[in-house]
């Protein structure tokens, strides 16, 4: 039987390799915030399947694809963090190729979609609400990183693809939206 817990951290410490640290430790905050990222995507992933069952199109499966890469992406990264937190060499990294590839999905959307002329408010469908959110969690995950980064240093190919997280999900939403042909509301600031 899998045991789901091991009484280990109740003392507000866990284990890192050999090392035990206090569980408020940044590498736990860089690594908690890909995780809950990575969940969010499940969710997400979840959703575009719903939109599918109701419209199929090669656009949400593509979508889909897209978000499951990221979410591989996300364990690779959170290794990669891992092995600096205990001292040891990653086994494997993000590559340069990983953000290249982001780039270039990006581009493709941004090619398909309007230009933008005004700041956008999140929402018009469950699914590109549910991409904003994790373009928000994206965010939340880099500073995460970041401080992380501040103490023992990571190397540039994984911030800068932790950076491109961000633009990606954005991308994504409004991509969604404008399949859906919901159109953008912009803040009236009034």
């Amino acid at each position: 039987m899998t045991k789901f817990y091991t009484r280990q951290g109740d003392d507000g410490l866990s284990l890192m390799g050999s090392k035990k640290l206090s569980k408020d430790d940044p590498v736990f905050e860089a690594l908690g915030g890909l995780d809950e990222l990575n969940s969010w995507l499940a969710v997400c992933r979840t959703r575009v399947s719903l939109a599918e069952s109701k419209r199929l199109t090669k656009e949400f499966k593509n979508v889909s694809d897209i978000i499951l890469s990221i979410q591989e992406a996300l364990f690779i990264a959170q290794a990669e963090i891992a092995a600096i937190g205990m001292g040891k060499p990653a086994r494997v990294i993000i590559s340069q190729q990983k953000t290249n590839e982001l780039e270039k999905k990006i581009g493709d959307m941004d090619s398909e979609i309007p230009e933008i002329t005004k700041f956008i408010i999140s929402g018009g469908s469950e699914l590109s609400a549910s991409l904003d959110y994790a373009r928000a969690i994206a965010r939340r995950a880099e500073r995460g990183a970041r401080k992380y980064d501040n103490i023992k240093k990571l190397r540039p190919e994984l911030v800068q693809y932790l950076n491109r997280l961000s633009s990606i999900l954005f991308a994504l939403a409004r991509y969604v939206n404008y399949k859906l042909k919901i159109k953008e509301e912009n803040p009236s600031y009034k």
